[in-house]
């Protein structure tokens, strides 16, 4: 008979519920364990293409900063004071020595050269070739060196010393690099010249021929404007001068309120000529022409000429007998002038002297004036010579005009001569000679004839007194 019971026997082995995995599972596996390897990869390069990018401009300064250092490393090696003191000796054909060279970052980056002697004649405390940011960028990829502008420190020289610095200046392209477009002297002083007085700033630039042709003098601490340029000549004869100046005293000009001058020429060792020159004030212009020669070692010769058509009296008095400081008459105030009209000059001038300076100092002027609407002030010689026995003081209101009144004329360091004096104003005639000083003093006789049919002695008129309060005596 079949039992009831349903339980299975006891035995050693389970049952269990096991997921065991096949090939789809595996395969799952393996591919998100690459994506994971993947992600990893992707998270690592894109960290260090961070950091890349934040440490990617100081490396660039780096290497900027390494080759700019092996650039001016290399030239200070170039610029050793031995191989440039070389280098411009041959150059220039002189023997050149230097002290010593280092590099300066302040007040802007140079190598400078310092004790430059030339010949023993010139020495130069310091000479700088300055160079920028852009420069070294240029030189690091052209792999040639760029410099700036070369700086001269100050110096004092005396005439002749400025000259060997002008002849030097045609060896100048081949003693500096090709690079260089501009050297200047920050202050040049020449001492013992009256021609060059004061201090200049002197510059000159490499022409479109790679030689430095022109240097360009530029006056410092004077209230108006002054350049002088001057250009050697290449075959080694006179330098060409070009004078342009505003609100400038000439040394060897007449002392007045000289707005304008201009002036070119040439130099040279033994000469010193002025083609033509012009010299503008409120009261008109002069020009000319002047030349300085030296005769033998110890004597020189200037001659030259000048002339003028329109010098207005009145205006060249005022300035004449102003004081320094004073201020200029507004425009409508009267001011007592005691002679009137537009002056016409034709003169020569000539000196003699030991030197240049002392031959120009030494200049006289001769020649001819002639007054156009000329008027005297104060005194009336026509009612004067009509009553030759009245002693009357003339007063400050009387005048005398004249049709004609010309002059000849010597002018030198002592004053002014007029002499030959000859006016007309309708029957009246005078003449007479009249000196005016250096201090502007007047001494001088006016002989007066009314003419007519009445014949009558001439009238003596003594004047004394200055440019400013002229005397009129009997």
């Amino acid at each position: 008979m079949q039992s009831g019971h349903t339980e299975f026997p006891s035995t050693d082995f389970a049952i269990t519920s096991i997921n065991v995995g096949d090939r789809l599972d595996h395969r799952e596996i393996d591919d998100r364990k690459q994506q994971e390897e993947l992600y990893a990869h992707r998270r690592w390069g894109s960290s260090s293409l961070r950091w890349l990018v934040r440490l990617a401009p100081y490396l660039l300064l780096l290497i900027v900063i390494a080759a700019a250092g092996k650039w001016v490393f290399d030239q200070i090696h170039a610029l050793a004071p031995t191989r440039i003191a070389q280098q411009l000796s041959t150059s220039l054909q002189v023997q050149v020595t230097v002290d010593a060279s280092h590099l300066r970052a302040t007040p802007s980056p140079a190598v400078v050269l310092s004790g430059v002697d030339l010949a023993g004649r010139i020495r130069l405390d310091e000479v700088a070739l300055e160079f920028t940011a852009p420069n070294l960028w240029q030189a690091m990829i052209a792999g040639q060196r760029r410099w700036g502008d070369i700086v001269i420190s100050p110096i004092t020289v005396n005439f002749d010393q400025a000259a060997a610095l002008l002849g030097w200046l045609s060896s100048l392209d081949r003693a500096v690099p090709d690079s260089v477009t501009k050297v200047r002297i920050s202050e040049v002083h020449i001492v013992g010249s009256k021609l060059l007085p004061g201090s200049y700033n002197a510059a000159t630039r490499r022409g479109p021929d790679g030689h430095f042709g022109v240097v360009v003098l530029h006056r410092l601490g004077s209230a108006g404007t002054m350049q002088l340029q001057v250009t050697p000549d290449p075959n080694g004869g006179p330098l060409a001068l070009q004078l342009d100046a505003s609100d400038f005293q000439p040394p060897f000009a007449p002392h007045a309120q000289w707005t304008e001058v201009i002036a070119s020429g040439h130099v040279s060792a033994g000469s010193l000529e002025f083609d033509q020159f012009t010299m503008g004030s409120t009261f008109g212009a002069i020009d000319g022409h002047l030349a300085v020669r030296r005769l033998t070692p110890t004597a020189w010769s200037a001659e030259g000429k000048a002339n003028s058509v329109g010098l207005d009296i009145p205006t060249l008095l005022q300035q004449l007998v102003a004081t320094p400081g004073q201020t200029a008459p507004e425009p409508g105030q009267e001011v007592f002038v005691p002679l009137l009209g537009t002056a016409s000059i034709d003169a020569a001038f000539s000196g003699t002297g030991t030197s240049l300076e002392d031959a120009l100092s030494h200049l006289v002027a001769a020649g001819e004036v002639k007054v156009r609407n000329a008027a005297l002030n104060g005194i009336n010689l026509g009612y004067a010579a009509s009553r030759p026995s009245e002693s009357t003081t003339p007063s400050t209101g009387s005048t005398t005009r004249f049709t004609r009144l010309e002059a000849l004329f010597v002018s030198g360091p002592s004053g002014v001569l007029f002499r030959s004096i000859e006016g007309e104003a309708g029957a009246l005639s005078t003449r007479g000679e009249l000196s005016v000083g250096h201090d502007l003093a007047l001494n001088g006789l006016l002989h007066v004839n009314l003419g007519g049919t009445r014949i009558q002695a001439p009238l003596r008129i003594h004047v004394r007194g200055s440019v400013a309060s002229p005397q009129f005596v009997r």
